[in-house]
């Protein structure tokens, strides 16, 4: 059984490498903002006008004018001075657009909840606290791992402002940032499961949570900017992540993202801050599918436990150009080199020692491309798979029969 390691980061920090901002094009003059002067009106043949009818057209014009303009200025905004409505550009919002999400505001809002938990520190006692959502009527909560790992006690408030002990039932860390708890049955809101797979660029989604603590069932709105977006997290490529501006906090993960129907389509685990270069970055940040998120939390809730998967039990590092920096001088620059192997588990009883790089699994290559853990993925808990290491620049490979982590 492998041993749990704590996240190093409460809230996820995605550094995303690419180092650019959105330029003016070249040679765009500058938006008009003044009035616009009316075009010129070609002389007409014919009689000229008298000077009476003149004042009397002029008169008429206005009058009409004002009407119009009055019938106009009520279809476009309402009686509280400004909202627009049908028709109206003030926002970019219509009526419908506006209403449908708050109505789905409202409805998810019931199935998010706020997770309080202690952990103990060498400086003390230390609490933090993140969102869930309500998954069932049997008390089941969705969250982020990193949210509820290395806890002591776990409180769960409900949209109603109740509070629930809650215990965790199990987790699927690294492999994917999903855990479930329970809390007692009643009064519960489960949330509409959406179809993440359906969504489409530029769909408005709204996230809803508990940001920076003081902030309870915060709803921001934005759109779908990208799908199947790959990022790294604790060692393990998501390869089906969806990109996100709605405003994400500390404090949102674990929450939901949800659809114009107040369906749940992913959740929210990661927001970018700045680039590798340090630049500032707004408006990106990463949720996980709700239809991996509940395959994962319905394997848990099967289980019992910890989702079921293989594991070599070890600890490894995988070899990063960071990692080789700092590594001493190793026989190859591309693996997973093995930092310590747990006494009496599969790769202890397969001869795999501390300082071995492996470089391949089941015929699978480990490298920058395939991490460790995604080569893992492949295969199930109980299957034996062979095994190369590179050991001081000697080729060895050995069979191992995975096991179950805990």
């Amino acid at each position: 059984m492998t041993s749990e390691r704590e996240p190093v980061q409460r809230e996820r920090r995605a550094i995303d490498g690419l180092d650019w901002s959105v330029p003016a094009e070249p040679g765009t003059p500058p938006a008009h903002t003044g009035p616009v002067a009316p075009a010129p009106v070609a002389a007409r043949s014919g009689r000229p006008v008298r000077a009476g009818w003149v004042v009397v057209l002029a008169l008429l014009a206005g009058l009409t004018g004002g009407l119009v303009s009055g019938l106009l200025i009520g279809v476009v905004f309402d009686d509280s001075g400004g909202a627009p409505v049908n028709g109206g550009t003030g926002n970019g919002l219509t009526v419908e657009h506006t209403s449908a999400v708050r109505d789905a505001a409202a409805k998810a809002r019931a199935s998010v909840v706020r997770i309080e938990s202690t952990r103990r520190t060498t400086s003390g006692v230390v609490q933090d606290v993140g969102s869930g959502v309500v998954l069932d009527t049997d008390g089941h909560i969705l969250t982020n791992a990193h949210v509820v790992l290395n806890t002591e006690t776990l409180t769960v408030f409900l949209a109603d402002g109740s509070e629930r002990k809650a215990i965790m039932i199990g987790h699927d860390y690294p492999f994917t940032d999903v855990a479930v708890l329970q809390i007692g049955p009643g009064g519960l809101e489960p949330v509409e499961i959406g179809d993440s797979a359906a969504l489409a660029l530029g769909e408005t989604v709204l996230a809803i949570g508990n940001p920076l603590s003081d902030f309870e069932g915060s709803v921001s709105v934005g759109v779908v900017s990208g799908l199947n977006r790959r990022r790294t997290f604790d060692g393990v490529v998501q390869p089906d992540l969806i990109q996100t501006d709605a405003a994400v906090n500390q404090g949102n993960s674990g929450g939901a993202l949800v659809n114009l129907r107040g369906a749940f389509v992913g959740m929210p685990t990661s927001v970018v801050r700045e680039s590798r270069s340090g630049q500032p970055v707004e408006g990106i940040a990463f949720a996980l599918p709700s239809a991996r998120v509940l395959e994962i939390a319905r394997g848990i809730i099967a289980e019992s436990g910890a989702y079921p998967r293989p594991t070599l039990a070890i600890e490894h590092l995988d070899l990063t150009p960071d990692v080789l920096a700092r590594a001493p001088r190793l026989a190859v620059e591309e693996g997973a080199l093995v930092t310590q192997v747990i006494p009496g588990g599969t790769a202890d009883a397969a001869g795999i020692q501390p300082g071995d790089v492996i470089t391949g699994i089941g015929g699978e290559q480990v490298d920058r491309q395939n991490l460790l853990l995604n080569v893992l993925l492949r295969f199930n808990p109980d299957d034996t798979v062979r095994v190369v290491l590179n050991r001081d620049g000697r080729i060895i490979e050995v069979e191992v029969r995975l096991g179950k982590r805990g």
